[in-house]
């Protein structure tokens, strides 16, 4: 047949013909195959790729080639990516290691606050006197500059000066803080920080630290009277008395005249009129009639700041006290300060709606029963005022300081 094919022999000497390849069938490989790398004998000189056009082609060596995702990628550009990949990890490792040390720094910082910010006056800082009494409060303290009660021109204390000098609640400070610089207006605090401490109730810093507590020191019975006359004149230094009236202008005016009596008789004790809720025009004739210290907060102002006048003006004599020094309280009324105690504690509601919380009854009884003689020497006299009524909410704060006080004056 024509188209049979048959295999012939190749003649001797003849060369035989080249046997072609079926051509390889494209395989459809997964993203995830391994590259194929096939190395080949070493190429002739015919076959040899120029070396400067394989430098700049960027191919694999002559002799290999790949085939796969790396097709036509060299080793030497694998490699170079593999140290630019390194790189810029190594980079972004610097850069986060960079970025976590500054935050730890300033976590640092923003964890001292300003409490440990003090102490570190330089020379070229300029600084301006201050004074007043310190009010430490749960988790900050003030100098009241402007009386007992809060005002814009309070100074901050950090609570490590608080520490360092063993700092109490009425204490007296002295001191100074630092006057703003030109560019401080953007950082400026609300208020002034205290920088530096001169005084602690008229003494060097230092000394506070190893005084004695007012609660540790031991009471006795009270001795040694005030000098009053009339109803007053069994009074020691070192009672807790209670004057029962009925609120209204002759008791303010009793309390004003016991003022002045003290002042004349008394002479080597340190006078301080505590008024709470009370009438403006009483506030400034005491005020200007009274020789001695006066706290009062007016009917308008808010009940924790009744409670905050109160509370400081009772610290404040302790602290005198243990100094050794006799300390007369008139306080109009304690009956006023329990109503604030209680707005403070258990909120805004009539008298006598419901149980009133042990704890108002507690927090007026220790103002009251402050009042001591002490064995060392030193005295704290408080004589308050209290409503003269038996029944409600003011006949169970009377009931309440009755059993402590050691004298009862009724009007």
């Amino acid at each position: 047949m024509d188209n049979e094919i048959t295999d012939v022999p190749a003649s001797d000497g003849a060369e035989a013909p080249a046997r072609k390849r079926a051509p390889r069938r494209a395989t459809k490989k997964s993203a995830d195959a391994p590259v194929e790398v096939v190395t080949q004998d070493a190429p002739t000189a015919e076959s040899a790729p120029d070396s400067g056009e394989a430098a700049a082609d960027g191919d694999s060596p002559a002799g290999r080639r790949t085939r796969g995702r790396g097709r036509g990628r060299s080793a030497a550009g694998a490699t170079a990516d593999a140290e630019t990949s390194d790189n810029a990890d190594s980079t972004d490792s610097d850069d986060a290691q960079a970025d976590n040390g500054r935050s730890r720094q300033r976590n640092r910082k923003r964890g001292r606050g300003r409490d440990d910010d003090f102490d570190g006056v330089s020379d070229d800082d300029v600084l301006i006197p201050v004074a007043g009494i310190l009010d430490i409060l749960d988790n900050y303290a003030f100098v009241r500059t402007a009386g007992y009660l809060a005002s814009p021109a309070d100074i901050y204390v950090a609570l490590g000066q608080v520490k360092k000098y063993n700092l109490r609640k009425g204490d007296a400070i002295v001191g100074a803080i630092r006057q703003p610089r030109d560019n401080d207006f953007q950082n400026r605090q609300k208020y002034n920080a205290l920088a530096t401490i001169d005084f602690v109730n008229g003494a060097a810093p230092e000394e506070a630290v190893v005084r004695d507590e007012f609660n540790d020191l031991v009471a006795v019975h009270a001795s040694e009277g005030l000098g009053l006359s009339g109803r007053f004149g069994s009074v020691k230094k070192g009672d807790r008395v209670l004057v029962d009236a009925a609120a209204g202008p002759s008791r303010t005016a009793v309390i004003r005249d016991l003022a002045t009596e003290i002042s004349g008789s008394a002479t080597d004790a340190h006078l301080m009129v505590v008024v709470s809720e009370g009438l403006p025009e009483d506030v400034t004739a005491l005020s200007r009639g009274v020789r001695g210290e006066v706290s009062a907060s007016s009917y308008d102002r808010h009940a924790d700041e009744h409670v905050t006048v109160a509370d400081l003006a009772i610290a404040r004599a302790k602290r005198l006290v243990e100094k050794g020094h006799h300390v007369v309280v008139l306080i109009d009324s304690m009956t006023r300060v329990a109503k604030n105690q209680m707005a403070v504690i258990q909120g805004s509601r009539p008298l006598g709606d419901g149980a009133v919380d042990a704890a108002v009854f507690s927090a007026t009884k220790r103002l009251f029963g402050a009042g001591r003689a002490l064995e060392t020497g030193g005295s704290l006299t408080v004589i308050a005022t209290i409503d003269h009524q038996t029944d409600g909410f003011p006949g169970a704060v009377r009931d309440e300081l009755l059993d402590i006080a050691t004298a009862v004056v009724t009007l």
